[in-house]
């Protein structure tokens, strides 16, 4: 017995069956790359779902679209009042937004030159 695995040494063979070796890997390989386009498909499939079920279509009803219109005219026109009792008042973003950066500018100018005062 040990004479014949020294002969098998000595030629080289190890009685590992490379060919087939290589064949399963392959076959693994393979799998696992379609068993990844299968899910990648599920996941598509869901994805484009979940889209459609989320988003809804903008809606055909003239009443609706009228109604938006209208809003969006009253947010556009300008300074309102949205509570007068409290003291709430409306205006368009752009004007909001360009009050916010004066007054945050105001504040930073008004800051820095009381640090300054101060280390004087």
């Amino acid at each position: 017995m040990a004479t014949a695995n020294s002969a098998q040494h000595r030629k080289g063979e190890s009685g590992f069956n490379t060919p087939l070796v290589v064949l399963g890997a392959l076959a693994v390989i393979f799998l696992v790359y379609a068993f990844a386009l299968f899910m990648q498909g599920g996941f598509l499939k869901v994805q484009e779902m979940e889209k459609a079920y989320k988003i809804a279509d903008a809606p055909a009803d003239e009443t609706v679209q009228d109604a938006v219109a209208e809003q969006r005219a009253k947010l556009d026109a300008g300074y309102r009042w949205v509570n007068q009792e409290q003291g709430t008042v409306g205006l368009p973003l752009e004007d909001a937004k360009d009050q916010l950066v004066r007054k945050l500018r105001t504040q930073q100018v008004t800051e820095g030159m009381e640090e300054q005062a101060g280390s004087q």
